[in-house]
């Protein structure tokens, strides 16, 4: 699933997809997925309640917001790709973090919870065909498509491993 077919995208999203070099949707997942992995490696766990600075999320609330972001980004390219014509809504991630309870679980655990989601992410994303990864629908007012979600899924995440690599 490549890049080419992404129509329509709107601006709002350009950050995370720049972060996308790979024209392969499994492969950006795969890649990053790897790159989180480097990134875990490397962090010890008495860092999952840091800071850098005050009224900033923790790395366990960062890990925690990537989660939930690619659960409704899973929902709603699988929503969309089975056919779904109501608008999936929009969710405020600020409000998901502060009643994430994140900074009550271990690191590790979320480290471990994460693998396993992104695996369901390439296992779902492997699951669609061409057409259904076409498929037009709404999600926070705008016109969206699976293969969409799929990148940004991606794109997201190197994000915020950019983040904790600069200030954590």
């Amino acid at each position: 699933m490549s890049k080419e077919w992404l129509e329509n995208v709107p601006a709002y999203f350009d950050g995370y997809l720049k972060l996308v070099g790979e024209d392969d949707v499994i492969e950006a997942m795969k890649n990053s997925k790897s790159e989180f992995a480097a990134w875990a490696t490397d962090i010890s766990e008495d860092k999952g309640t840091y800071a850098y600075q005050e009224g900033k999320w923790t790395v366990n609330e960062m890990l925690q917001h990537v989660i939930d972001t690619e659960r409704i980004f899973q929902y709603r390219s699988l929503s969309i790709a089975r056919g779904e014509m109501n608008e999936l809504p929009g969710f405020d991630h600020n409000s998901y973090a502060k009643n994430s309870k994140a900074n009550q679980r271990k690191l590790s655990d979320l480290i471990s919870e994460f693998t396993r989601l992104r695996d369901a992410s390439i296992d779902l994303y492997s699951s669609m065909d061409e057409t259904n990864m076409r498929y037009k629908g709404m999600a926070n007012g705008f016109v969206v498509q699976p293969v969409l979600f799929g990148y940004l899924i991606t794109g997201h995440l190197r994000h915020h491993l950019n983040v904790l690599g600069a200030r954590y």
